[in-house]
């Protein structure tokens, strides 16, 4: 088939099924290349949890191991993070079973978590089973503050707060991603505030290209040289000073092997 026949087969496909467009705007090979112009190896350079922490050990809880959640190494993450700063103050946009803020409960001082109301969800189209999963971890523990709203009109400056560390783990759509990460860098984040956003990743080292436009575009290109991926997590971070870094590479390395105790809660 040459290619005029297949453009003719294919206009005539999405004439049928609009939806499949959806499909080709979403292709991560088109995403890769709208990053080309800011990184050239397609990837942020990694970070390795021992430029973050002498600590050898943490401990994660509650985790869930269920569909759609974050890894292990994610949550630690943010619990090192918060645990780097005093009383610390954190803010997160998509709250889910709420595994992530009850982590970070435990060792800040004060957290609040954004997510869709359960009207919104609805109507949406989303299954009771889902909805009722969300904020089961969270809901309850004295210093978590529960928001209700669409991150994409919610009023950020009406908080008139600044916080210590920010989660952007929302709807993953570049629109959406790129719009939270302007607001939070608009009205959120101090001079040494640490943004992190989940599914930068697909798996560790398998890139997300759609979150990392929305990244790129999202924050300020004479921050570009803070921005770092996390190795063995699917996150990626704004860090306010340099953190040494290397070449980003999905190659697994010996050390850099985790040890994992199971115990029911």
């Amino acid at each position: 088939m040459n290619k005029i026949s297949k453009l003719i087969e294919a206009s005539c496909l999405l004439l049928k099924k609009p939806y499949l467009l959806n499909k080709v705007i979403d292709d991560d090979e088109i995403w890769r290349k709208k990053c080309e112009p800011w990184i050239e190896t397609g990837k942020l350079p990694e970070v390795r949890f021992n430029a973050l922490t002498d600590k050898k050990e943490f401990t994660v809880k509650p985790f869930a191991f269920m569909e759609g959640g974050s890894l292990p190494t994610d949550l630690a993450l943010l619990k090192l993070l918060a645990g780097t700063f005093d009383a610390c103050r954190y803010f997160e946009i998509g709250t889910w079973r709420g595994e992530s803020v009850a982590n970070v409960a435990d060792v800040a001082a004060g957290c609040t978590t954004l997510n869709l109301p359960p009207k919104l969800m609805e109507e949406a189209g989303m299954p009771a089973e889902y909805i009722g999963q969300h904020a089961m971890f969270s809901q309850g523990l004295a210093n978590v503050i529960h928001l209700e709203g669409d991150s994409s009109l919610f009023d950020f400056g009406g908080l008139n707060k600044k916080y210590d560390l920010i989660f952007i783990d929302g709807d993953h759509h570049y629109v959406s991603v790129k719009n939270d990460t302007v607001n939070v860098f608009k009205h959120l984040v101090h001079s040494n505030s640490i943004v992190v956003w989940h599914d930068y990743a697909w798996q560790p080292g398998n890139i997300r290209y759609q979150t990392l436009a929305a990244i790129l575009d999202g924050v300020s290109q004479d921050m570009h040289h803070r921005l770092y991926a996390v190795r063995n997590t699917l996150c990626a971070i704004y860090f306010p000073r340099e953190l040494p870094s290397s070449k980003a590479s999905d190659v697994a390395i010996k050390d850099e092997a985790f040890e994992v105790n199971i115990r029911f809660a």
